[in-house]
């Protein structure tokens, strides 16, 4: 099979900016004025024009306010973007030859032994191929990685306004889904160790299924050592009693072991991940 290129079209991209901006609202309570005046927020026009006409936003006085249908987007972008942590972020360093993922040893390191942990070079990054494999849009998660690391943020000096419509951003994301591995390209053939003089021919799909439910282990061994350290953490503080806010936009996950235990199927992908989330974009000619 024949290596996919995968593009962008100028609606898929005011698409893509449009969610992060209903984030954006909801979360950091950015405002945007009905008759803007700041060039930033001028250069955003198709973006809030496109929520506006999806009706995930409205007019409230001066300034644009999320409606509950937009509140609902921004609840289930941020389910995927919980889930791409949780369950896509760990291919992003695998060792094919030796069958290792770096997440294994997640908890072995702090922030910076970890970091240099990363850079090795035996890592292959496979989170494009796992999104092609369970048919999702590998766009989407490149994209989701520039949002995890504040790449939009960082962009001419905080001005996220223009990272999120920067053509350079968009075509180094487009460069790491063309660039990065597909599964097309990981079937290889192999020695029978039963019969030296036969050759196994290993399938992309048979490669894909053993890193997928590896994976789901992994996620899942995270998943419980992370609540172990929480509840060390707080078995060493003093009993406090703390109020924790809940937005109506938030999303929460009651026993994350339970919520990601069907990713240990290598076929599984999440609803949230087909659900509509995206606004239908009109591009002005």
């Amino acid at each position: 099979m024949e290596k996919q290129v995968y593009t962008l079209t100028d609606a898929q991209r005011i698409g893509f900016a449009s969610i992060f901006v209903l984030d954006k609202m909801a979360r950091k309570g950015r405002k945007f004025a009905v008759a803007p005046t700041d060039p930033d927020e001028m250069a955003l026009r198709d973006v809030i024009q496109t929520l506006f006409n999806e009706r995930l936003i409205e007019i409230q006085g001066a300034y644009y306010a999320l409606t509950e249908a937009g509140k609902e987007r921004v609840r289930r972008f941020r389910q995927r973007y919980e889930e791409y942590l949780a369950v896509y972020d760990i291919y992003c360093a695998v060792d094919l030859a030796a069958g290792e993922f770096a997440f294994e040893r997640y908890y072995d390191f702090d922030d910076d032994a970890w970091r240099l942990y990363l850079q090795q070079e035996r890592w292959e990054d496979l989170r494009v191929a796992v999104a092609i494999h369970k048919k999702l849009d590998p766009v989407e998660i490149v994209f989701m990685s520039f949002v995890m690391e504040g790449r939009f943020d960082d962009y001419a000096d905080g001005k996220w306004e223009l990272g999120i419509l920067s053509g350079e951003l968009w075509n180094e994301i487009l460069a790491i889904v063309n660039s990065n591995l597909h599964p097309c390209e990981l079937g290889y053939a192999t020695t029978d160790p039963n019969d030296p003089s036969r050759t196994l021919e290993v399938t992309p799909d048979d490669v894909m299924g053993d890193i997928l439910a590896r994976g789901g282990q992994i996620t899942l061994e995270l998943v419980r050592r992370g609540k172990e350290i929480e509840a060390e953490q707080q078995a060493l503080q003093p009993a406090a009693t703390t109020t924790e806010t809940v937005y109506d936009y938030d999303f929460v996950i009651a026993d994350p072991y339970v919520y990601y235990t069907p990713y240990l199927s290598p076929y599984y992908v999440s609803p949230v991940w087909t659900a509509p989330l995206y606004p239908t974009v009109v591009v002005r000619v």
